[in-house]
């Protein structure tokens, strides 16, 4: 686990550069349509149907198809009063994924309701995903009201390198930092040159052990390798999300001040110049 103080640091610096909107491939809208929030964040979408759900009184289930070019997918939304779940399977990763999940946590943050996991369970694959897309959210909105963990995140999975998640519900900053921690040691365990990476505040780009620059051709290896061995799958700006928040929980105390300063007078030049734009969903 990271140093408590570190993780304190890296939630404040990463707050204050998510006031940068490019800073997120999905960016945020204050739509309360979960219809018109899924077409805005997956241009192309429809809304096949709406059914009330049988054995879960007061829930809806709102039916989406979109298009791609590889194929198409389905996804259901499950709406009642205070919750919104979702059951992806049948997404396939880097098909819509991200946008999906982005796009049912802005619906709960939103209406005021929480948006929780599947409570028919999370396959290996969306232990995962889930935890990366709940903590861009969280980022994004500055808030972890409007989501939470699934119990199998809670417990983790060791054979899959999945630490438990701690989270105390209304802890926003304490639940960011245990994210962040748990993000960082579930992508080391199953790619462990991100260990060996860092991100170079002054220069302003990834770099690999030696200081040079890390080229994406790197991290696009990184990604087949991962999912040719079947463990999990991961994109380019998953690494870099990764990259970027490791680099900021093992600053050292004498680095953080400066730090601090620097994003609080132009947070603009990191998304500009520094690599930055849309790592975060």
């Amino acid at each position: 686990m990271v140093d408590i103080e570190n993780g304190s640091f890296a939630v404040k610096w990463i707050l204050e550069l998510a006031k940068e909107e490019d800073l997120f491939f999905n960016p945020r809208t204050d739509g309360r349509n979960i219809k018109e929030i899924m077409e805005r964040f997956m241009p192309g979408s429809t809304l096949e149907n709406v059914y009330d759900v049988e054995d879960r009184p007061d829930t809806h289930r709102f039916d989406f198809a979109y298009t791609t070019t590889q194929r198409d997918i389905f996804f259901n939304v499950y709406v009642n009063a205070i919750e919104t779940w979702l059951d992806v399977s049948e997404s396939s990763p880097g098909l819509g994924g991200s946008a999906i999940y982005a796009g049912v946590a802005t619906f709960a943050y939103n209406t005021n309701r929480v948006f929780v996991g599947d409570p028919d369970g999370l396959s290996d694959l969306a232990l995962r995903r889930r935890l990366d897309n709940m903590l861009c959210s969280a980022i994004k909105y500055g808030s972890t009201d409007h989501i939470a963990p699934h119990p199998d995140q809670i417990n983790g999975c060791d054979s899959l390198g999945v630490p438990p998640l701690t989270w105390v519900r209304g802890q926003t900053l304490d639940n960011i930092r245990c994210m962040i921690d748990t993000v960082i040691v579930s992508l080391e365990n199953v790619v462990p040159e991100v260990a060996h990476a860092h991100y170079d505040f002054h220069a302003k780009t990834f770099c690999h052990s030696e200081g040079g620059q890390l080229l994406e051709p790197v991290f696009g290896r990184w990604s087949d390798n991962l999912a040719g061995s079947g463990k999990a799958s991961a994109g380019i700006t998953t690494f870099k999300r990764c990259i970027l928040l490791r680099s900021l929980v093992r600053q050292e105390s004498v680095a953080r001040p400066v730090l601090l300063e620097q994003i609080l007078r132009d947070s603009r030049q990191f998304v500009d110049q520094g690599d930055l734009f849309g790592i975060f969903y």
